[in-house]
């Protein structure tokens, strides 16, 4: 059966889209462009789908205040043959948590996003999601 809808983007909220734009850009291997106007004082960036970078658009959307709290979602990234966390970490991400009883790694981007990135060869499934101590 088909679902009632479909997802047709996953976005952002960040103080600046260029930077976090350029992130995940990087990160997923897409090219950042500029969405326009956004809150009035910095343009949204938009991070469309390509052959090699498949999922959903990602939207980064600049807003005026940090962010406060718990994000209640976060995006996941498998690497790829060859790359390692600090492939990531070079690109700016930060280390939340380590792999220990699990085999992945909980990073945060540049404005504290958290994320999980999993090596190649996980097919371990984060069904603790991206729940760090603090």
């Amino acid at each position: 059966m088909t679902g009632p809808a479909t997802l047709r983007a996953v976005c952002l909220d960040a103080r600046d889209p260029a930077a976090v734009g350029a992130f995940w850009g990087a990160v997923l291997g897409r090219e950042p462009a500029d969405a326009g106007q956004g809150d009035g004082t910095t343009p949204d960036v938009v991070l469309r789908e390509n052959p090699a970078s498949p999922g959903p658009t990602i939207w980064v959307n600049g807003v005026p205040e940090p962010r406060s709290g718990k994000v209640r979602l976060h995006l996941d990234v498998d690497l790829r043959p060859g790359q390692e966390v600090g492939d990531l970490l070079a690109l700016g991400a930060t280390v939340l948590a380590e792999p220990g009883e699990r085999s992945w790694w909980v990073l945060a981007d540049p404005e504290g996003h958290e994320f999980c990135a999993f090596p190649s060869e996980t097919v371990a499934t984060n069904d603790e999601d991206a729940e760090v101590p603090v």
